[in-house]
């Protein structure tokens, strides 16, 4: 896990490739805190910061190169099945100094090239230098947990980093892609073009994708993989025993590969299920190991003292089922508004909601507690039909198969539960069921309406639906909070639901298995029935990294946000001036609506961001202040 950065070009077109790689790691130093390298030959520059987790010896280090020099590496991730790979490839013939997943990687492209990647079980961006073709290989993982950002100049250079900042260099005056910019106002979409940033010039490698260049070709990215959308028949009455084991037996298997590190690794614990199942089943594992020992396994979980938010109960459920270590933090809104540009620097693009920054505080708390691997539930949801819009389309795809009866009954089952109705967020769902929203209409007035994307609605069929989720309006965006958060302070965060073999499977779930008789995630809750506490399989409520915003928003954000919205440098280019300060005058008359508050908070922190990253001045200070 670390930071890359790297120049590929034309010779004579970079003469100052190696200072510049050098500024584009210092951007991202947080990223790989245990020292940097760097390589330079004619026509490459290459850049690496590290975070030790496999192999901490000098064998690990990056770039680094084959025995016979032709080959060049830098990556960012971990190939979790590199045990495996490492003895098929010794098979070969191959020879390894150290036990790094890094090595076996750069082994597997001399061995396979691009047929490496269909071996490949990880999170990973890598870029290999073959000095002999003057070409370049790159590759993202296949669902876009590690980032891989570009920029090109025509045919002539190609510069590529981690993170987005390590790019700004090369735009000489950056500039906001507008049609970004008024679908994240309007619908608080982030992330859901595979290959476009905020900003006009610098792009990313989209999830799935590899690319061959060199100097003086056409740079065009290539599919090597893609999720796909199983419509399966109903499980029948006396099915469900294969799933259930078929689930469990996947699951584990994710889990044990997830924990394979020469470091010690905790997990975040928010008091949900999926949180709390991973916490439950790596306890499992470690006790059947005979590794678990007292003081040995940490959770990390954001609390806060609002009756409404407090998920306490649940997690205390855990921490006594398993023995585990329990840390706890309390984000408000006062530490918030000091974190609030540092923060902001390392999410590089704007954030949907302050439920984020909890998780920027968690991973701060398991930094001060000496943890350098964290293990989070990301990815359930997407899969298992967690969120309450699934139901919707559930009930839809039974109407239409005509299962006029079934679907009666699972309505009255979800919406009948007081659970259910408490924990739902109306403001926020109304996005996926309106094309048009009351206080959005006044940001864009007439004909100057932001179109609602294609595919993010509730009809279709369920799979297709939560293949949406998982690959544009959800998931994606998810990711790129949890790589930042846990990196600003060189944590690796790993995600076992979005293992790439886990996630083919679960697509072929049959959908009564993942939502039924009032519950959602059913096959979860049922096939590790013996292994999560009764409180936590039996919970219907879901908050997820939900916080106090409205209250924050009320008091110690009050001024940021007037001062934000009320007097704009950027933020009126993107929306109507007058629509905004009608929207801030609804504030300021004492309305506390949560759908006004929403809109408000998105306009605070698009001015907000716009200022950090358009602002040289700006930006210096948030890098000194990171």
């Amino acid at each position: 896990m670390c930071g890359i950065a790297g120049i590929l070009f034309q010779a004579g077109t970079c003469p100052e490739s190696a200072s510049r790689v050098r500024g584009m790691i210092a951007r991202q130093r947080h990223r790989g805190p245990d020292g940097e390298s760097f390589f330079e030959a004619e026509g490459v520059a290459l850049g690496h910061c590290r975070l030790a987790i496999l192999d901490l010896s000098d064998a690990g280090r990056q770039p680094m190169s084959d025995p016979s020099g032709r080959y060049t590496l830098v990556f960012n991730g971990e190939i979790y099945n590199y045990v495996e790979l490492g003895a098929e490839l010794r098979a070969l013939g191959h020879e390894f100094k150290g036990h790094s997943d890094t090595e076996v990687l750069l082994a597997a492209y001399r061995q396979w090239g691009r047929g490496c990647l269909e071996r490949l079980r990880g999170m990973f961006a890598f870029v290999v230098w073959d000095r002999v073709e003057n070409r370049a290989f790159g590759a993202r993982d296949r669902l876009g947990i590690k980032p891989f950002h570009y920029w090109r100049e025509g045919n002539r250079i190609l510069a590529f980093a981690s993170e987005l900042k390590a790019l700004l260099p090369w735009v000489p005056s950056p500039r906001i892609r507008p049609t970004l910019a008024r679908q994240y106002l309007a619908y608080n979409l982030l992330e859901h073009e595979p290959t476009e940033t905020f900003f006009e010039g610098i792009d990313r490698l989209a999830p799935g994708h590899f690319f061959q260049w060199r100097p003086g070709e056409e740079f065009r990215p290539q599919r090597y993989w893609a999720p796909v959308a199983h419509e399966v028949p109903l499980a029948r009455a006396g099915e469900e025993g294969p799933w259930l084991e078929g689930f469990r037996s996947q699951f584990q298997q994710a889990v044990d590969l997830h924990l394979r590190s020469d470091v010690p690794v905790g997990t975040c614990l928010s008091g949900g299920l999926d949180s709390s199942a991973l916490v439950c089943l790596v306890n499992g594992e470690l006790r059947r190991r005979g590794a678990w020992r007292e003081d040995w396994q940490h959770t990390f979980s954001a609390c806060f003292e609002e009756a409404s938010l407090d998920e306490r109960p649940y997690m205390n459920a855990v921490v006594q089922a398993t023995g585990c270590r329990p840390h706890e933090v309390f984000p408000n809104g006062e530490r918030l508004r000091k974190d609030l540009e540092t923060w902001l620097w390392h999410q590089e693009e704007p954030v949907g909601g302050t439920g984020c920054y909890a998780q920027f505080c968690v991973a701060r708390l398991a930094r001060e507690h000496g943890i350098k691997v964290l293990l989070n539930g990301q990815g359930a949801d997407e899969q298992l039909a967690g969120y309450r819009k699934f139901i919707l389309v559930y009930l839809r795809e039974l109407a239409r198969g005509g299962h006029w009866v079934r679907a009666a009954r699972e309505a009255m089952a979800f919406f009948l539960s007081p659970e259910i109705l408490r924990t739902t967020r109306f403001a926020e769902g109304r996005r996926y069921l309106f094309r048009s929203l009351a206080e959005v209409d006044v940001l864009f007035p007439g004909d100057a309406g932001v179109p609602r994307p294609a595919g993010m609605g509730i009809g279709g069929s369920l799979s297709r639906r939560l293949e949406g989720d998982l690959t544009r309006f959800s998931l994606p965006v998810l990711l790129r909070y949890e790589d930042r958060n846990m990196m600003a302070f060189g944590i690796e965060s790993r995600v076992p639901f979005v293992d790439h073999v886990f996630v083919e499977w679960m697509a072929t779930l049959p959908s009564n298995l993942r939502l039924r008789d009032g519950w959602t995630k059913y096959v979860m809750r049922e096939a590790l029935a013996d292994t999560l506490p009764p409180m936590v399989r039996h919970r219907k409520s879901k908050l997820g990294f939900s916080t106090p915003e409205s209250q924050w928003l009320g008091g110690p954000l009050a001024e940021w946000l007037r001062e934000h919205v009320g007097s704009p440098r950027h933020l009126d280019r993107f929306a109507d001036p007058e629509g905004i300060r009608r929207l801030l005058a609804q504030y300021e008359g004492g309305s506390r609506a949560k759908p006004l508050l929403n809109l408000l908070f998105r306009l605070a922190i698009f001015e907000n961001w716009a200022r950090l990253y358009l602002s040289a001045d700006a930006s210096a200070a948030a890098r000194s202040a990171a």
